[in-house]
């Protein structure tokens, strides 16, 4: 414990430095005083937790130092020093504030430091009790945020009564809904490439470093409400959007993070329908398919009509150019359909990432008769068409990716298709349809068909176009394309059926190849039917 020393009379302070050592380092003095004022320089300029101070002095008296410290440290100790005559200034310090009292002609070397002592444990108690009462308060703080934050997020997600508002209002004290209010979906661009390439490290410390930004800056214009979603979304409410205000968040996440943000903003709502300009808003993020990455889009901005149907295009003449391994004819058709869709943008993305996938299932028709298929063409950039047009955040994205993917798609048609493979291969490949049910190993087939495991894995790559286990990969999935179809299948049932005993890695293979996991695919397949 640190220690002042404040006495006008020197050999008092010399009698006390003598005696407060003895106190085995648990304390230290760190300076003394002969006034009050001298006192409280020592005080500013170094840290101190108890005062031994005389009542009466010339100048600044120790009352007078009493009640400075209690104003200015109120953490601070204060021990008296009176003489016999002082009493009544006692009693006056004591009910100031003061702790602790000696009598400096009777005073004795251990009950001084008894005192101290008692004191010093005092400081301790009292600290200790302070660190836990901060530690409640903080936790209750955030349990409170965490609260608000989930009733939030249950309003944006489902229609709110006005009295669901009303409380939510109450308890926790929220902006004023009462004057136009509107809510802004933000969203972490290529959120899936940076979890992938771990440049913030995990997925949580992406989303709170993001969450910190968007923040401060919601406190610098005041009146804002912030909410996180899942998967590098938040939400934000806000009064009388300021147009500046995304901007700067949008600014500051790419200066300071290196990311991009873009935003779908909802039209000005009076009343209580916060799950409808969430929605709103929810749909105009969406509409960034269209504009690209990095976009600012409101509501209001949107074509009046956006529906579920596409335009109709003729496969026959895709089928046709596919079949003439025309390569630049199939290109033109992609441009002019792209360019097409981009100026009159009237189907709602989902609907045009479905025209897409019938692109490429047009793609895996024309191999249907040469006994081929399409998961089994060379990957492009490492991926799937399925895979890419369902995970693809803008239509560019997929255009871009497709265009390369046709050169290797040809080219994979023309190196396998028409061609018989050797016996011993389709051999193999009959066991992988027969055996899906079993746990397959490359060396058991090899095994089967009298090779090396070895020389079978080079000789199949080099007849198919892909490895063994790419191949059993591939079957499987497709059976499980099927019975995913059968609503009475659990998930777990279709994932034994294809020989996964792992319904997890079951699932993660199935994303890899569809870009949706079993569950999704399901919901999409029965919900056409």
């Amino acid at each position: 414990m640190r220690i002042l020393i404040v006495d006008d009379e020197i050999l008092v302070r010399i009698g006390l430095k003598t005696i407060i050592p003895m106190a085995d380092e648990d304390f230290e003095i760190i300076g003394e005083a002969s006034s009050g004022l001298e006192a409280l320089t020592i005080l500013e300029q170094t840290p101190c937790d108890i005062v031994l101070t005389d009542i009466r002095m010339p100048g600044m008296d120790g009352l007078e130092l009493l009640k400075s410290i209690h104003e200015r440290w109120p953490e601070i100790k204060v021990f008296m020093l009176s003489n016999h005559n002082d009493f009544h200034y006692v009693q006056t310090a004591l009910r100031l504030g003061a702790v602790e009292y000696i009598i400096k002609l009777e005073m004795d070397p251990s009950e001084l430091l008894d005192k101290l002592q008692t004191i010093r444990s005092r400081l301790f108690a009292e600290r200790q009790k302070n660190e836990e009462v901060t530690r409640l308060e903080n936790k209750v703080n955030l349990y409170g945020r965490e609260v608000k934050e989930k009733r939030l997020r249950d309003l944006l997600m489902r229609r709110s009564t006005e009295r669901e508002m009303d409380e939510l209002l109450r308890d926790f004290q929220l902006l004023s809904f009462e004057a136009p209010y509107t809510v802004a979906v933000a969203k972490i661009e290529d959120y899936d490439s940076l979890l992938d390439h771990n440049r913030f490290q995990s997925e949580r410390l992406l989303n709170f470093t993001v969450a910190n930004v968007v923040a401060e800056i919601c406190k610098k214009y005041g009146g804002a409400e912030f909410v996180e979603l899942e998967r590098g979304q938040f939400v934000i409410l806000k009064p009388q959007l300021d147009p500046l205000f995304l901007e700067e968040i949008r600014h500051a996440v790419r200066t300071f993070l290196k990311l991009s943000l873009s935003f779908g903003v909802s039209v000005c709502h009076t009343n209580p329908e916060i799950t409808k300009a969430f929605m709103e808003a929810n749909e105009a993020l969406e509409y960034r398919f269209y504009r690209g990455r990095g976009q600012i889009i409101r509501y209001g901005e949107l074509p009046e009509t956006m529906t579920d149907m596409v335009q109709p295009f003729d496969f026959t003449i895709w089928l046709k150019r596919i079949e003439e391994h025309d390569e630049a004819g199939i290109l033109q058709l992609i441009s002019d359909w792209v360019l097409s869709c981009s100026k009159n943008p009237v189907s709602t993305p989902n609907a045009l990432r479905e025209q897409w996938i019938r692109l490429a299932d047009t793609f895996a028709l024309s191999l249907k008769s040469e006994q081929l298929d399409i998961y089994s063409v060379t990957l492009h950039e490492g991926k799937y068409p399925h895979h890419v047009i369902r995970g693809a955040e803008t239509q560019q994205d997929i255009y871009e990716w497709f265009i390369g993917w046709v050169q290797v798609f040809l080219n994979y048609k023309k190196k396998h298709g028409r061609q018989r493979w050797r016996p011993e291969i389709q051999h193999v490949i009959g066991i992988i349809n027969d055996r899906l049910h079993l746990p397959l190993k490359v060396s058991d087939l090899a095994a089967e068909v009298g090779f090396t495991e070895n020389y079978l894995s080079i000789l199949f790559k080099r007849e198919t176009g892909e490895t063994i286990t790419d191949c059993l990969t591939r079957i499987r999935m497709k059976k499980a394309r099927e019975l995913l179809k059968e609503p009475g299948l659990k998930i777990y049932e279709v994932s034994e059926q294809i020989g996964y005993a792992d319904p997890n890695h079951f699932s993660r293979s199935f994303k890899q190849l569809e870009g949706m996991y079993p569950t999704e695919y399901r919901k999409m397949v029965l919900g056409r039917s």
